[in-house]
């Protein structure tokens, strides 16, 4: 046969493939739709990968909803009022729902409202809308251990929660003024999200917990449910059904974690930080 022939026969074939391969990448019909599933786990310190994940899920187009699982007692409060924000800012592109594993308290809770829907299953823990903050006194250690410390500061309040020393009257008002503000900022969010009136909110923001059952009773929660009920509610908002699962952080463990997997470095440091919390801590 002619040569020729063959090398028209080529020719096309890789202009057809090169036809389909174009289709196919642009064709938005051919891109895979899901539900992105970001993991709220433990106490929430450093907001770095959850805000990174969120930006990756607001800027892919195939992701069609985010369920938010939450299985925290909560953390800092400047890390969880901006993983909050950010929730808020997605919700307005897309379906955005919350799902409470066991324990979606505090920090965790506050992110939740960031949701324009909450899950909770039955015996889920929640609520805990307070503010923490923990500083100790070692000064009689000191003293029995005869140390000598010298401390230079510019202001009288300078010092203020150092462990050497023992709180004076006048720094234990201005940390509770400063935490009745921040403990203020928590409810404002809880009654503007969960739609309450005063009598409501101030009847679960005392720092007690409730269960999933109770947080329904208490308009805290929208519905009892776990990771299935919560997809199926994205679904059935967008009109698709079956959609795939993608998890959000991609995880990576550190060193400590995989030598001693039985340890949350997070909770174990977060003991002794002075720092205000939005934090469920049942064991302090």
């Amino acid at each position: 046969m002619d040569k020729n022939f063959f090398l028209k026969k080529k020719n096309i074939f890789i202009f057809v493939l090169t036809i389909i391969i174009l289709f196919v990448s642009f064709n938005p019909t051919s891109i895979t739709k899901k539900i992105a599933i970001l993991e709220i786990d433990g106490v929430i310190k450093n907001p770095k990968a959850y805000l990174a994940s969120i930006d990756k899920i607001k800027n892919d187009s195939s992701i069609k909803g985010l369920i938010i699982r939450i299985d925290s007692p909560g953390g800092t409060v400047g890390s969880s009022q901006e993983i909050y924000n950010s929730l808020l800012d997605l919700s307005s592109k897309i379906p955005v729902v919350s799902s409470i594993v066991d324990i979606g308290a505090s920090g965790g809770y506050l992110i939740a409202c960031g949701s324009s829907y909450i899950f909770a299953n039955s015996g889920s823990i929640t609520g805990s809308i307070g503010v923490i903050s923990q500083y100790y006194d070692f000064s009689e250690l000191i003293k029995f251990l005869r140390f000598d410390i010298d401390i230079v500061k510019s202001g009288a309040m300078k010092d203020i929660g150092n462990p050497t020393k023992s709180l004076s009257s006048k720094e234990k008002k201005l940390l509770n003024i400063l935490i009745q503000d921040v403990h203020n900022q928590f409810k404002s969010v809880v009654k503007e999200r969960r739609k309450l009136n005063d009598k409501e909110i101030n009847s679960v923001s005392d720092g007690r917990i409730f269960s999933g059952n109770q947080a329904l009773n208490l308009k805290l929660i929208d519905e009892i449910g776990g990771l299935n009920a919560a997809k199926s509610y994205i679904e059935k908002e967008i009109g698709i059904a079956d959609l795939d699962l993608e998890y959000f952080p991609k995880k990576e463990k550190k060193l400590l974690e995989k030598l001693l997997p039985f340890i949350n470095a997070s909770e174990f440091n977060s003991f002794f930080d002075k720092k205000f919390y939005f934090l469920y801590t049942p064991n302090f």
